[in-house]
């Protein structure tokens, strides 16, 4: 069995600013996708656990009666609450993680977890999850990726130079190493083992400011862990996005992702 990394509750403290700016959006049609395929309805309720910013619950809330967002990092949590404001007025946003994860929190259709699972035990994340999902409800795990073998010229140096300087963070190097488990042998291993992959790609006119942002909005990347380093990083992505930027904006090809895990039995 796969250690889980070490929790540390504010690791994004200083990423959350650049985290809508930097992150590739989850596509539109992978939410309605989920959403169609977990039968939402304004009788549900949602967990977006590890909300971030609140992409995920923001994105859901116009399909369930009522959510819950958590985040262990204050700020990301004001980000969410700002994101969300006068928009999804039927989610509450509150402080804390999965291991807060409790029956207290109520009955939920679906929960939500977008780029943080490998943060959490993942094992007792969804023993907590199975005394709270609906018999019919699952688990969604939500992911975007860059496709760097699409023929668009910057997209794998610029894989590459984020690699690069990331390669060295331990969290990073424990979830690459040859033991660590991928999140679909945890769910098979889990009571919601009956897996559902849905995946969107799309070719996305993205700003130079994007992309230049998302190193800052990745943990691996920190001003903490790569001092001075980090600046000469920006300034070498700087020089290759201007390099084939056509006044400021550059194609990205964009894999969303989302793992719907269901009960067998509910599949039955």
């Amino acid at each position: 069995m796969t250690a889980p990394i070490p929790f540390v509750p504010d690791r994004f403290k200083t990423h959350a600013a650049h985290y809508l700016t930097g992150r590739p959006a989850y596509s539109p049609q992978l939410i309605r996708r989920v959403a169609q395929s977990c039968e939402l309805s304004g009788a549900h309720r949602l967990l977006d656990l590890g909300c971030g910013p609140g992409q995920l619950s923001l994105a859901f809330s116009s399909w369930v009666g009522a959510g819950l967002a958590l985040d262990p990092e204050a700020e990301m949590l004001r980000v969410a609450a700002g994101l969300g404001a006068g928009i999804a007025p039927n989610i509450e946003y509150r402080a804390g993680s999965s291991y807060d994860v409790s029956p207290a929190l109520g009955r939920f259709r679906l929960a939500v977890i977008g780029r943080a699972f490998h943060w959490m035990d993942r094992p007792d994340t969804l023993a907590r999850l199975d005394a709270l999902i609906e018999p019919e409800g699952a688990v969604a795990l939500f992911s975007t990726a860059q496709v760097i073998d699409a023929p668009i010229a910057w997209l794998a140096p610029y894989h590459a130079l984020l690699e690069e300087y990331a390669r060295s963070d331990s969290a990073r190097m424990q979830r690459t190493a040859d033991d660590w488990e991928s999140h679909e042998t945890v769910l098979a291993k889990s009571a919601f083992a009956s897996l559902e992959r849905v995946s969107i790609v799309e070719t996305r006119r993205v700003p130079v400011e994007s992309l230049s942002a998302r190193p800052l909005s990745m943990s691996s990347l920190s001003r903490e862990r790569l001092g001075d380093r980090l600046d000469e990083l920006l300034a070498r992505i700087s020089q290759l996005l201007d390099a084939h930027a056509t006044d400021g904006w550059l194609d990205e090809r964009v894999e969303s992702t989302a793992v719907i895990a269901r009960r067998p039995a509910a599949r039955e």
